[in-house]
Protein backbone atom coordinates (compact mmCIF):
# COMPACT_ATOMS: atom_id res chain seq x y z
CA UNK A 1 0.00 0.00 0.00
CA UNK A 2 3.04 2.48 0.61
CA UNK A 3 4.05 1.93 -2.66
CA UNK A 4 0.73 2.86 -4.06
CA UNK A 5 0.73 6.02 -1.85
CA UNK A 6 3.92 7.21 -3.23
CA UNK A 7 3.00 6.67 -7.03
CA UNK A 8 -0.22 8.86 -6.69
CA UNK A 9 2.22 11.29 -4.79
CA UNK A 10 4.75 11.38 -7.83
CA UNK A 11 1.91 11.58 -10.56
CA UNK A 12 0.28 14.68 -8.12
CA UNK A 13 3.32 16.31 -8.20
CA UNK A 14 4.04 15.84 -12.10
CA UNK A 15 0.33 16.98 -13.03
CA UNK A 16 1.14 20.51 -10.57
CA UNK A 17 4.54 21.20 -12.17
CA UNK A 18 3.83 20.84 -16.02
CA UNK A 19 -0.06 23.00 -15.48
CA UNK A 20 2.13 25.65 -13.28
CA UNK A 21 4.42 25.65 -16.58
CA UNK A 22 3.12 28.25 -19.33
CA UNK A 23 2.71 27.16 -22.95
CA UNK A 24 5.07 28.06 -25.63
CA UNK A 25 3.89 30.73 -27.59
CA UNK A 26 5.61 31.90 -30.95
CA UNK A 27 4.35 34.24 -33.88
CA UNK A 28 3.64 33.31 -37.04
CA UNK A 29 5.26 34.36 -40.01
CA UNK A 30 3.08 35.91 -42.93
CA UNK A 31 6.05 36.31 -45.27
CA UNK A 32 5.03 34.93 -48.80
CA UNK A 33 6.08 35.86 -52.56
CA UNK A 34 3.76 36.14 -55.40
CA UNK A 35 4.98 33.98 -58.31
CA UNK A 36 4.73 36.38 -61.56
CA UNK A 37 7.43 38.48 -59.15
CA UNK A 38 9.59 35.08 -58.57
CA UNK A 39 9.64 34.55 -62.50
CA UNK A 40 11.08 38.40 -63.00
CA UNK A 41 7.41 40.38 -63.90
CA UNK A 42 7.23 43.43 -61.92
CA UNK A 43 3.16 43.51 -62.88
CA UNK A 44 0.45 40.68 -63.11
CA UNK A 45 -1.39 39.78 -66.25
CA UNK A 46 -5.28 40.53 -66.50
CA UNK A 47 -6.46 37.17 -67.53
CA UNK A 48 -3.55 35.21 -66.35
CA UNK A 49 -3.69 33.35 -63.20
CA UNK A 50 -0.22 33.69 -60.54
CA UNK A 51 0.12 31.98 -57.56
CA UNK A 52 0.70 33.69 -53.68
CA UNK A 53 3.39 31.13 -52.51
CA UNK A 54 3.80 31.37 -48.64
CA UNK A 55 7.02 31.23 -46.91
CA UNK A 56 6.99 32.56 -43.58
CA UNK A 57 4.51 30.19 -41.31
CA UNK A 58 1.60 30.37 -39.03
CA UNK A 59 -1.00 27.88 -37.69
CA UNK A 60 -3.87 29.64 -39.91
CA UNK A 61 -2.82 31.10 -42.75
CA UNK A 62 -5.25 33.33 -44.67
CA UNK A 63 -5.42 35.24 -48.14
CA UNK A 64 -7.01 37.84 -49.33
CA UNK A 65 -7.06 38.91 -52.40
CA UNK A 66 -7.90 42.95 -52.51
CA UNK A 67 -11.28 42.39 -54.71
CA UNK A 68 -14.24 44.37 -53.38
CA UNK A 69 -15.27 42.07 -50.25
CA UNK A 70 -11.73 40.73 -49.58
CA UNK A 71 -9.78 43.80 -48.65
CA UNK A 72 -7.77 42.91 -45.35
CA UNK A 73 -8.37 45.30 -42.43
CA UNK A 74 -12.32 46.27 -44.22
CA UNK A 75 -15.49 45.38 -41.99
CA UNK A 76 -17.00 42.18 -43.36
CA UNK A 77 -14.38 41.59 -45.47
CA UNK A 78 -13.46 37.63 -45.84
CA UNK A 79 -10.75 35.57 -47.02
CA UNK A 80 -9.48 32.56 -47.98
CA UNK A 81 -8.32 29.63 -45.82
CA UNK A 82 -5.31 27.96 -46.64
CA UNK A 83 -1.91 25.96 -45.06
CA UNK A 84 1.45 26.26 -45.61
CA UNK A 85 2.34 23.88 -47.83
CA UNK A 86 -0.29 25.21 -50.18
CA UNK A 87 -0.10 28.06 -52.40
CA UNK A 88 -3.49 29.93 -53.87
CA UNK A 89 -3.94 30.75 -57.77
CA UNK A 90 -5.24 34.47 -58.25
CA UNK A 91 -6.63 35.73 -61.11
CA UNK A 92 -8.23 39.59 -62.30
CA UNK A 93 -10.41 39.92 -65.05
CA UNK A 94 -9.24 43.61 -65.82
CA UNK A 95 -6.43 46.03 -65.23
CA UNK A 96 -6.11 48.13 -62.08
CA UNK A 97 -4.37 47.67 -58.44
CA UNK A 98 -4.67 45.36 -55.54
CA UNK A 99 -4.01 45.17 -52.07
CA UNK A 100 -2.95 41.53 -51.79
CA UNK A 101 -3.00 40.17 -47.93
CA UNK A 102 -1.82 37.13 -46.25
CA UNK A 103 -2.63 36.74 -42.56
CA UNK A 104 -0.98 34.55 -39.86
CA UNK A 105 -2.98 33.86 -36.78
CA UNK A 106 -1.22 31.60 -33.84
CA UNK A 107 -3.03 30.95 -30.56
CA UNK A 108 -1.16 30.31 -27.52
CA UNK A 109 -1.74 30.01 -23.65
CA UNK A 110 -4.31 27.53 -23.93
CA UNK A 111 -6.54 30.01 -26.52
CA UNK A 112 -5.52 33.09 -24.33
CA UNK A 113 -3.39 34.87 -27.02
CA UNK A 114 -4.01 35.16 -30.01
CA UNK A 115 -1.88 36.81 -32.76
CA UNK A 116 -2.69 38.17 -35.98
CA UNK A 117 0.22 39.47 -38.53
CA UNK A 118 0.19 40.56 -41.88
CA UNK A 119 1.72 41.36 -44.67
CA UNK A 120 0.18 43.10 -47.61
CA UNK A 121 1.39 43.78 -51.27
CA UNK A 122 0.60 46.43 -53.81
CA UNK A 123 -0.25 44.29 -57.02
CA UNK A 124 -0.68 46.32 -60.90
CA UNK A 125 -2.11 44.79 -62.94
CA UNK A 126 -2.03 45.36 -66.76
CA UNK A 127 -3.97 44.15 -69.72
CA UNK A 128 -1.95 42.57 -72.63
CA UNK A 129 -4.34 40.40 -74.35
CA UNK A 130 -4.53 41.58 -77.72
CA UNK A 131 -5.60 38.79 -79.62
CA UNK A 132 -8.54 38.58 -82.42
CA UNK A 133 -10.03 35.46 -81.64
CA UNK A 134 -13.35 35.04 -84.06
CA UNK A 135 -14.06 37.51 -87.05
CA UNK A 136 -17.06 36.97 -89.30
CA UNK A 137 -17.57 38.66 -92.39
CA UNK A 138 -21.51 38.39 -94.03
CA UNK A 139 -22.68 35.62 -91.54
CA UNK A 140 -19.06 33.69 -92.27
CA UNK A 141 -16.47 32.56 -89.87
CA UNK A 142 -12.73 33.35 -91.11
CA UNK A 143 -10.32 30.45 -90.24
CA UNK A 144 -7.70 32.30 -88.34
CA UNK A 145 -4.13 30.72 -88.78
CA UNK A 146 -1.06 30.41 -86.36
CA UNK A 147 0.62 33.13 -88.30
CA UNK A 148 -2.42 35.76 -87.69
CA UNK A 149 -4.17 35.71 -91.22
CA UNK A 150 -7.62 35.68 -91.19
CA UNK A 151 -8.99 33.47 -94.45
CA UNK A 152 -12.08 33.81 -96.04
CA UNK A 153 -13.18 32.30 -99.07
CA UNK A 154 -16.89 33.15 -100.86
CA UNK A 155 -17.95 31.73 -104.31
CA UNK A 156 -16.82 33.73 -107.80
CA UNK A 157 -20.71 34.96 -108.23
CA UNK A 158 -20.52 37.36 -105.40
CA UNK A 159 -19.56 41.21 -106.76
CA UNK A 160 -20.30 43.19 -103.22
CA UNK A 161 -17.35 42.75 -100.79
CA UNK A 162 -18.45 45.43 -99.03
CA UNK A 163 -18.93 44.51 -95.05
CA UNK A 164 -19.39 45.10 -91.54
CA UNK A 165 -17.07 42.88 -89.65
CA UNK A 166 -18.25 41.41 -86.42
CA UNK A 167 -14.81 40.58 -84.34
CA UNK A 168 -14.23 39.34 -80.65
CA UNK A 169 -10.79 40.16 -78.62
CA UNK A 170 -9.34 37.59 -76.71
CA UNK A 171 -9.70 40.17 -73.84
CA UNK A 172 -13.60 40.24 -74.42
CA UNK A 173 -12.47 43.41 -72.74
CA UNK A 174 -13.27 47.06 -74.63
CA UNK A 175 -10.16 48.73 -73.42
CA UNK A 176 -8.17 47.06 -76.56
CA UNK A 177 -8.19 49.34 -79.68
CA UNK A 178 -8.84 47.87 -83.12
CA UNK A 179 -7.68 49.96 -86.17
CA UNK A 180 -7.23 49.97 -90.32
CA UNK A 181 -4.99 52.35 -91.47
CA UNK A 182 -5.45 54.33 -87.84
CA UNK A 183 -8.92 54.40 -88.07
CA UNK A 184 -10.83 52.85 -85.09
CA UNK A 185 -12.83 50.18 -85.99
CA UNK A 186 -15.80 48.83 -84.31
CA UNK A 187 -17.62 45.47 -84.50
CA UNK A 188 -20.26 45.20 -86.42
CA UNK A 189 -20.15 48.89 -87.31
CA UNK A 190 -16.67 49.92 -89.22
CA UNK A 191 -17.78 49.48 -92.53
CA UNK A 192 -15.11 47.97 -94.99
CA UNK A 193 -14.65 47.28 -98.62
CA UNK A 194 -12.31 43.66 -99.20
CA UNK A 195 -10.46 43.38 -102.43
CA UNK A 196 -10.45 39.54 -103.27
CA UNK A 197 -6.47 38.11 -102.54
CA UNK A 198 -5.77 41.64 -101.10
CA UNK A 199 -5.34 41.34 -97.48
CA UNK A 200 -6.61 44.10 -95.58
CA UNK A 201 -4.25 44.76 -92.31
CA UNK A 202 -6.53 45.17 -88.75
CA UNK A 203 -3.61 46.31 -85.63
CA UNK A 204 -5.11 45.89 -82.00
CA UNK A 205 -3.19 47.55 -79.32
CA UNK A 206 -3.04 46.45 -75.45
CA UNK A 207 -4.11 49.15 -73.07
CA UNK A 208 -0.68 48.65 -72.22
CA UNK A 209 0.31 49.63 -76.19
CA UNK A 210 1.04 46.27 -77.21
CA UNK A 211 0.17 45.73 -80.29
CA UNK A 212 -0.39 42.69 -82.83
CA UNK A 213 -1.22 42.64 -86.75
CA UNK A 214 -3.84 40.32 -88.53
CA UNK A 215 -3.95 39.88 -91.92
CA UNK A 216 -7.74 39.49 -93.90
CA UNK A 217 -7.10 37.87 -96.91
CA UNK A 218 -10.56 37.17 -98.88
CA UNK A 219 -10.04 34.87 -101.99
CA UNK A 220 -13.02 33.24 -104.35
CA UNK A 221 -13.26 29.87 -105.76
CA UNK A 222 -15.45 28.49 -108.81
CA UNK A 223 -19.24 28.15 -107.48
CA UNK A 224 -20.71 24.70 -107.41
CA UNK A 225 -23.34 23.86 -110.20
CA UNK A 226 -24.49 20.94 -107.97
CA UNK A 227 -28.70 20.80 -107.76
CA UNK A 228 -30.07 17.87 -106.55
CA UNK A 229 -32.83 17.33 -103.98
CA UNK A 230 -32.11 14.75 -101.33
CA UNK A 231 -34.64 14.50 -99.04
CA UNK A 232 -38.55 15.72 -99.38
CA UNK A 233 -40.52 14.54 -96.80
CA UNK A 234 -43.26 15.51 -94.77
CA UNK A 235 -42.22 16.73 -91.11
CA UNK A 236 -44.09 15.71 -88.01
CA UNK A 237 -45.56 16.62 -84.74
CA UNK A 238 -47.77 18.83 -83.35
CA UNK A 239 -48.78 21.89 -85.69
CA UNK A 240 -46.56 20.37 -88.62
CA UNK A 241 -49.67 18.82 -89.77
CA UNK A 242 -47.57 15.69 -91.51
CA UNK A 243 -47.15 12.65 -90.22
CA UNK A 244 -43.29 11.78 -91.23
CA UNK A 245 -44.00 10.33 -94.61
CA UNK A 246 -41.18 9.50 -96.48
CA UNK A 247 -40.46 11.02 -100.23
CA UNK A 248 -39.28 8.35 -103.05
CA UNK A 249 -36.97 11.05 -105.01
CA UNK A 250 -35.69 9.24 -108.70
CA UNK A 251 -33.17 11.69 -109.87
CA UNK A 252 -33.18 10.04 -113.31
CA UNK A 253 -36.67 11.25 -113.87
CA UNK A 254 -36.19 14.20 -111.58
CA UNK A 255 -39.90 13.08 -109.87
CA UNK A 256 -40.55 12.63 -106.08
CA UNK A 257 -42.90 9.82 -105.38
CA UNK A 258 -45.36 10.54 -102.02
CA UNK A 259 -48.09 9.05 -100.30
CA UNK A 260 -49.17 10.84 -98.11
CA UNK A 261 -51.03 9.64 -94.79
CA UNK A 262 -55.18 10.31 -95.01
CA UNK A 263 -54.69 12.62 -91.91
CA UNK A 264 -51.80 14.80 -93.10
CA UNK A 265 -53.30 18.19 -94.28
CA UNK A 266 -52.02 19.38 -97.66
CA UNK A 267 -53.53 22.53 -97.54
CA UNK A 268 -50.64 23.61 -95.29
CA UNK A 269 -48.44 20.80 -94.02
CA UNK A 270 -44.68 21.35 -93.30
CA UNK A 271 -41.79 19.66 -95.03
CA UNK A 272 -38.60 18.59 -94.24
CA UNK A 273 -36.09 18.84 -97.65
CA UNK A 274 -32.53 18.49 -98.41
CA UNK A 275 -30.61 19.43 -101.12
CA UNK A 276 -27.14 20.16 -102.67
CA UNK A 277 -24.73 22.06 -100.66
CA UNK A 278 -25.27 26.17 -101.34
CA UNK A 279 -28.28 25.57 -103.00
CA UNK A 280 -31.60 27.00 -102.99
CA UNK A 281 -34.72 25.17 -102.48
CA UNK A 282 -38.21 26.88 -104.38
CA UNK A 283 -41.42 24.67 -103.53
CA UNK A 284 -44.24 26.09 -106.25
CA UNK A 285 -41.68 29.26 -106.41
CA UNK A 286 -41.41 29.72 -102.74
CA UNK A 287 -38.07 29.49 -101.07
CA UNK A 288 -38.14 26.65 -98.72
CA UNK A 289 -37.93 26.93 -95.08
CA UNK A 290 -39.10 24.43 -92.80
CA UNK A 291 -41.36 26.42 -90.22
CA UNK A 292 -44.15 27.46 -93.29
CA UNK A 293 -46.61 25.18 -94.25
CA UNK A 294 -47.03 24.24 -98.13
CA UNK A 295 -49.86 23.26 -100.18
CA UNK A 296 -49.17 20.20 -102.37
CA UNK A 297 -51.28 18.51 -104.63
CA UNK A 298 -50.09 16.83 -108.27
CA UNK A 299 -48.77 19.82 -109.79
CA UNK A 300 -46.42 21.04 -106.91
CA UNK A 301 -42.72 21.30 -108.83
CA UNK A 302 -39.66 21.67 -106.52
CA UNK A 303 -36.53 23.53 -108.29
CA UNK A 304 -33.20 23.49 -106.58
CA UNK A 305 -31.11 26.17 -108.13
CA UNK A 306 -27.00 25.62 -107.78
CA UNK A 307 -24.50 27.83 -106.03
CA UNK A 308 -23.68 29.39 -109.51
CA UNK A 309 -27.58 30.64 -109.58
CA UNK A 310 -27.80 29.21 -113.17
CA UNK A 311 -28.30 25.56 -113.00
CA UNK A 312 -31.50 24.31 -112.00
CA UNK A 313 -32.91 21.29 -110.90
CA UNK A 314 -36.75 20.75 -111.95
CA UNK A 315 -38.43 18.04 -109.82
CA UNK A 316 -42.38 17.02 -109.98
CA UNK A 317 -44.22 15.55 -107.08
CA UNK A 318 -46.00 12.55 -107.43
CA UNK A 319 -48.29 12.44 -104.50
CA UNK A 320 -50.95 9.23 -103.61
CA UNK A 321 -53.31 10.05 -100.78
CA UNK A 322 -54.39 7.01 -98.49
CA UNK A 323 -58.00 5.95 -97.65
CA UNK A 324 -58.93 6.82 -94.30
CA UNK A 325 -59.76 3.40 -93.20
CA UNK A 326 -58.44 0.26 -95.28
CA UNK A 327 -59.18 -2.20 -92.22
CA UNK A 328 -61.28 -2.34 -89.50
CA UNK A 329 -61.95 -5.18 -86.96
CA UNK A 330 -63.15 -5.62 -83.32
CA UNK A 331 -60.56 -6.96 -80.89
CA UNK A 332 -61.01 -10.85 -79.31
CA UNK A 333 -62.57 -12.59 -82.48
CA UNK A 334 -60.53 -15.72 -83.60
CA UNK A 335 -60.63 -15.93 -86.53
CA UNK A 336 -61.32 -12.55 -87.48
CA UNK A 337 -65.61 -11.35 -88.39
CA UNK A 338 -66.26 -10.78 -91.69
CA UNK A 339 -66.17 -7.05 -92.75
CA UNK A 340 -66.90 -4.82 -95.76
CA UNK A 341 -65.25 -1.49 -96.43
CA UNK A 342 -67.04 0.15 -99.02
CA UNK A 343 -64.98 3.36 -99.63
CA UNK A 344 -67.46 5.46 -102.54
CA UNK A 345 -70.25 4.72 -100.10
CA UNK A 346 -68.05 5.37 -96.55
CA UNK A 347 -69.44 2.33 -95.22
CA UNK A 348 -68.40 -0.37 -93.28
CA UNK A 349 -70.02 -3.28 -92.29
CA UNK A 350 -69.03 -6.55 -90.12
CA UNK A 351 -70.56 -10.10 -89.26
CA UNK A 352 -70.44 -11.69 -85.92
CA UNK A 353 -72.26 -14.81 -85.04
CA UNK A 354 -75.11 -14.70 -82.99
CA UNK A 355 -75.05 -14.27 -79.21
CA UNK A 356 -72.00 -12.30 -79.42
CA UNK A 357 -72.62 -8.92 -77.16
CA UNK A 358 -71.93 -6.54 -79.44
CA UNK A 359 -72.46 -3.71 -76.52
CA UNK A 360 -68.93 -4.00 -75.52
CA UNK A 361 -66.52 -3.90 -78.70
CA UNK A 362 -63.13 -3.07 -78.87
CA UNK A 363 -62.43 -1.22 -81.97
CA UNK A 364 -59.40 -1.88 -83.88
CA UNK A 365 -58.84 -0.51 -87.75
CA UNK A 366 -55.20 0.58 -90.18
CA UNK A 367 -55.18 3.61 -92.11
CA UNK A 368 -55.32 7.26 -90.79
CA UNK A 369 -52.75 8.33 -88.07
CA UNK A 370 -54.63 11.18 -87.05
CA UNK A 371 -57.26 11.88 -84.96
CA UNK A 372 -60.60 9.88 -84.98
CA UNK A 373 -63.93 10.77 -83.15
CA UNK A 374 -67.15 8.80 -82.93
CA UNK A 375 -70.54 10.12 -82.55
CA UNK A 376 -73.01 9.22 -79.81
CA UNK A 377 -75.99 11.20 -80.35
CA UNK A 378 -74.95 15.11 -80.82
CA UNK A 379 -71.32 14.90 -79.34
CA UNK A 380 -68.27 13.62 -80.87
CA UNK A 381 -66.18 11.75 -78.61
CA UNK A 382 -61.79 11.32 -79.42
CA UNK A 383 -61.34 7.71 -80.35
CA UNK A 384 -57.98 5.67 -78.94
CA UNK A 385 -57.23 2.90 -81.97
CA UNK A 386 -57.17 -0.38 -79.70
CA UNK A 387 -58.61 0.76 -77.06
CA UNK A 388 -62.01 2.40 -76.76
CA UNK A 389 -65.01 0.10 -76.05
CA UNK A 390 -68.59 1.05 -77.61
CA UNK A 391 -72.08 0.10 -78.16
CA UNK A 392 -72.90 -1.38 -81.71
CA UNK A 393 -76.07 -2.43 -81.06
CA UNK A 394 -76.69 0.62 -83.61
CA UNK A 395 -75.30 1.70 -86.39
CA UNK A 396 -71.77 3.86 -85.41
CA UNK A 397 -70.85 7.00 -87.18
CA UNK A 398 -66.46 7.22 -87.35
CA UNK A 399 -65.43 10.41 -88.40
CA UNK A 400 -61.51 10.97 -89.95
CA UNK A 401 -59.65 14.04 -88.97
CA UNK A 402 -56.88 15.65 -91.05
CA UNK A 403 -53.84 17.86 -89.14
CA UNK A 404 -52.40 17.76 -86.35
CA UNK A 405 -53.06 21.22 -84.67
CA UNK A 406 -54.51 19.22 -81.49
CA UNK A 407 -55.22 16.45 -80.06
CA UNK A 408 -58.14 17.15 -78.09
CA UNK A 409 -60.03 19.75 -79.51
CA UNK A 410 -61.91 18.85 -82.65
CA UNK A 411 -62.28 22.47 -83.53
CA UNK A 412 -58.60 22.75 -84.52
CA UNK A 413 -58.89 20.34 -87.34
CA UNK A 414 -60.23 19.84 -90.50
CA UNK A 415 -62.62 17.25 -90.45
CA UNK A 416 -62.61 14.91 -93.22
CA UNK A 417 -64.94 11.49 -94.45
CA UNK A 418 -67.44 10.03 -92.27
CA UNK A 419 -67.65 6.66 -92.15
CA UNK A 420 -71.09 4.55 -90.74
CA UNK A 421 -69.94 1.40 -88.65
CA UNK A 422 -72.68 -1.30 -89.13
CA UNK A 423 -72.73 -4.80 -87.41
CA UNK A 424 -74.76 -7.67 -88.18
CA UNK A 425 -75.63 -10.78 -86.01
CA UNK A 426 -75.19 -13.75 -88.48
Amino acid sequence: MKIIYKFIVLLTSVFFIFSCAEEPFTEGNPNFILSFQRDGRTTAQAGTTFYAIPTGSGEFLTLYDGTKGHVWGEEGATGIDFNKADSLGITYDSIGHHSVSLVATSIGKYGKKISKLAKTVQVNVVDERNSITQFFVNGAAGTITSDNQILFSFPDITTNFTYKPIFKLGSNSTACTVTVDGAVQASGVTVQTFTPSVPLVYTVKSPEGVEKTYSVKVTTYKSSTECKLLKFNLASGLLSNGFGEVGVIDEANKTISLTANYASYLSSVKLVAGYSYASVAKIVNTTYTATKGYSLSNSTTVKVTAEDLKTIGVYNLNLTIQDPVTDFTFDGFVPAPVRIIDIPSKTITIEVSKGTDISKLKARWTGSLGTVSLKYGTKDSIQTNGVNVNDFTTPRKYTFYKGNASTTDLTKLVKGDEYTVTVNLK
